[in-house]
């Protein structure tokens, strides 16, 4: 996909808020839209440290929100990603709110349907992309931030945008991404239609009809307001024409990707091929096949710790770069295949 640049007129603020509860800073940036983004950094302890860019799924929850009863104000997050990211310790964390982001507690918050109609006008990936660039930029300037590694991180729609991000920015050295499918979004939708799984209801019959959805998303490409498979049709005209594998073919990244074999939102042959295309191309590539995991690595449903473990085993591949020692982990379930 081809995304432009805008041009670069960033005004930050050097010093962060800290947020009640977590060793993390929230700081704002205007990027090139000029939207107010708000992004959180870890404290800055000890030299600079290799910066990790933790990039959250789909939806238009905040990544924090205040819990009624809460000990000394301590703010809450449903963001599992971002608490392991933190937890790991070694590198700095950064993670960017989407403009426009909020729902109220215990909304659904894997789609859009709930989202304030500002916030489903608002975001695409180009514009998302955005605001994570703005961020990136200004973090770096931060104290605490080594700008020679940088690891982007994401899981589903956020594995997505960890490649798109790392497609348009050469200084990113590492992707990590969790069930981040393969040559478009669509390519999904038709693979499970053969395979069976989450889209399985399309059926082999029902490509045809398919097609015309995707027909009626172009024909109305920046419609906010009707709604197809979780999200408006803008969303979708935008998030269709990315491919995570050619993204990731653009990045100058080392890559690690991660499936289930039971993903029932993502199939794991989209990143079979997107791990295929990469090792043909002589590329350093990790994928993780996790033998019954659903979507979200868990192979118990509901699992977090076996998420956990999984996201763990990524921020290891991260450190094996620079020789440091990762934590220990659970033995591979299956054969990882590593390219040269």
């Amino acid at each position: 996909m081809a995304l432009g640049f805008w041009g670069w007129a960033l005004t930050g603020q050097a010093a962060g808020v800290p947020v009640p509860g977590w060793p993390l800073l929230e700081h704002h940036v205007t990027d090139p839209l000029g939207r107010d983004i708000t992004y959180y950094l870890s404290v800055a302890q000890g030299p600079p440290r290799p910066l990790a860019v933790i990039i959250q799924g789909s939806g238009c929850a905040a990544l924090f929100h205040d819990r009624e009863g809460a000990v000394n104000g301590r703010k809450s997050t449903s963001f599992f990603a971002l608490g392991a990211a933190l937890k790991d310790g070694r590198f700095t964390v950064l993670a960017v709110e989407k403009p426009y982001a909020g729902l109220p507690l215990g909304a659904k918050t894997s789609g859009a349907e709930g989202c304030a109609a500002e916030f489903n006008r608002d975001f695409t990936a180009e514009r998302w992309l955005v605001a994570l660039q703005a961020a990136l930029a200004d973090a770096r300037r931060q104290p605490g931030v080594d700008p020679a590694r940088t690891l982007a991180f994401g899981h589903s729609e956020g594995a997505v945008m960890a490649t798109l991000l790392a497609g348009h920015d050469a200084t990113i050295t590492d992707v990590a991404a969790f069930g981040a499918g393969g040559p478009t979004p669509l390519f999904d939708i038709v693979a499970f239609a053969y395979l069976g799984g989450g889209w399985a209801h399309v059926g082999r019959d029902g490509l045809d009809g398919l097609a015309d959805q995707v027909r009626a998303i172009n024909a109305d490409p920046d419609n906010a307001t009707a709604f197809v498979w979780g999200h408006p049709y803008r969303r979708w005209s935008s998030f269709l024409r990315v491919s995570a594998t050619e993204e990731l073919r653009h990045a100058k990244a080392r890559v690690y990707l991660a499936g289930g074999t039971e993903d029932q939102a993502t199939p794991l042959l989209s990143l079979e091929l997107t791990a295929a295309t990469l090792l043909a191309d002589g590329r350093d590539v990790t994928l993780r096949r996790v033998a019954g995991a659903d979507h979200s690595l868990a192979v118990t449903p509901g699992a977090a710790s076996e998420t956990g473990a999984e996201y763990a085993r990524a921020f290891a591949w991260f450190w094996q770069k620079d020789g440091s020692t990762p934590p220990p982990g659970p033995a591979p379930l299956r054969p990882e295949g590593k390219g040269p």
